[in-house]
């Protein structure tokens, strides 16, 4: 029966943090078929980054406060709170409603994501098959956000179609209902849970205040470095002031959980320099497959410094064949692949003590980072129509390689920043009433 118990939460936290994840990452709202006005979409696509920040502090803020409390009743009450302000948000999308403006529907939509992803992971992390299903489905998320986009279209008397982009809205309906039931069903069946969470002798605030810091920085980081990535100098500023910010924010962390932070920003930068712009459909279940076959293999054999180093070595590999890539071969899957494989061998081989240092790592991975906004300017594309049809022409970047340098000095630095926590802070020692389901600490 307990074991019916933990994949039935598995399940639940798979779909929650999916369906959360989608939310942060995409924007709500985005309606080509309806009426809205150029100025309200140009207004959407600049504020989803801030949106995606604004939920991610959410996230954190509400796994802190349901860590704080320490019963069931909070933590799924939060998830649920989120579930169906998500719903919402998304009915309201489908009406086209034009009193409302799609950039407020957007940020909803994202602050609903974060409520939903940080209640679920206080609600269900407590052994190996609900932390094996949270860590999968917020790092699919990334997968399937990267679908449903094509650079053609059609055009008739001069005038090009809109984009490829799917005119329903990620996640879809029928989606977030589902999630909605499974944590109505996980809130009956706990409610009188009275202990979701290890009590921390730390501050607890601690999580908030280092996503505060990492955030906010790469958040302003990034939108400088769009407008000024012409100069080496400001890209040197840029990336150094995402090292620093991730080893402080290790620091201000308890124990060595600030080792998943830092594997997580290495992560996100080689991420961002190498992944597909667009995503074929058939690479999903082998990509997720990959994922959780990672997360399994950092369970059994926890390996940080393994981890950042093939991160380092995927960095360097495309930094210097760049020029000999083609996106769309066996090559680029190949890299994805192994990016899928070691993203989840970092979350899955690092065991962090208090459960909203997860919460800060995904949200770290769903926040564009500055190597996104570096390779967003390189990688400037032209608009060329021909008779009956349009597409993106890409145009040619001074350096395409710069952003696999940038990612690996990224990398580099939190290797050392990784070697120093190791050092100054030794391992946590394991304690008789610990459970047995939880993974091995590295």
């Amino acid at each position: 029966m307990r074991r019916h118990h933990e994949v039935l939460e598995m399940i639940t936290a798979a779909l929650a943090t999916l369906v959360a994840g989608l939310s942060l990452m995409l924007p709500n709202g985005f309606r080509w078929t309806s009426q809205t006005s150029v100025l309200q979409l140009d207004m959407l696509a600049a504020s989803q980054p801030r949106a995606i920040a604004a939920g991610a502090v959410v996230a954190l803020i509400v796994a802190v406060f349901a860590t704080t409390v320490n019963h069931a009743l909070a933590a799924w009450g939060s998830a649920l709170c989120g579930a169906v302000i998500m719903f919402g948000a998304h009915v309201l999308a489908e009406t086209e409603d034009q009193s409302i403006a799609p950039a407020t529907l957007n940020y909803l939509d994202s602050l609903a994501g974060g409520i939903l992803l940080g209640g679920i992971a206080v609600a269900v992390l407590r052994g190996w098959w609900q932390v094996f299903g949270w860590t999968l489905g917020a790092l699919s998320a990334v997968v399937f956000g990267q679908l449903g986009s094509t650079s053609t279209g059609d055009a008739q008397a001069g005038l090009p179609s809109a984009p490829g982009w799917s005119t329903t809205s990620l996640p879809p309906l029928w989606l977030i209902t589902l999630t909605t039931v499974l944590i109505v069903v996980g809130l009956i069946v706990n409610r009188h849970q009275d202990r979701v969470e290890r009590r921390s002798v730390e501050l607890p605030m601690a999580p908030i205040v280092a996503g505060l810091v990492f955030v906010i920085v790469q958040l302003f980081a990034g939108e400088w470095l769009a407008r000024h990535a012409d100069s080496l100098g400001r890209i040197v500023v840029a990336a150094t002031l995402t090292v620093v910010t991730a080893v402080l924010a290790a620091l201000l962390l308890p124990r060595r959980d600030g080792m998943l932070i830092l594997l997580a920003v290495a992560l996100t930068a080689v991420g961002s320099a190498l992944i597909p712009a667009r995503l074929p459909v058939w690479s999903v279940a082998p990509l997720v497959v990959l994922i959780g076959i990672g997360i399994v293999a950092g369970f059994r054999r926890p390996g940080p410094m393994l981890a950042i180093a093939v991160l380092a070595a995927l960095a360097l590999y495309c930094a210097l064949t760049a020029d000999h890539r083609i996106d769309g071969g066996v090559q680029a899957a190949v890299l994805s692949g192994l990016l899928a494989l070691v993203g989840g061998y970092c979350f899955g081989g690092t065991a962090p003590r208090y459960n909203p240092t997860r919460v800060l790592g995904v949200a770290i991975i769903f926040v564009p980072s500055v190597v996104t906004a570096l390779r967003k300017r390189l990688g400037r594309e032209q608009f060329v129509t021909e008779p009956g049809h349009w597409y993106l022409n890409p145009a040619p970047a001074m350096s395409s390689s710069q952003p696999f340098w940038v990612a690996l000095g990224i990398t580099a630095g939190c290797a050392v920043g990784l070697l120093a926590l190791r050092w100054w802070r030794p391992p946590s020692r394991p304690t008789a009433k610990a459970e047995p389901t939880e993974p091995p600490a590295p």
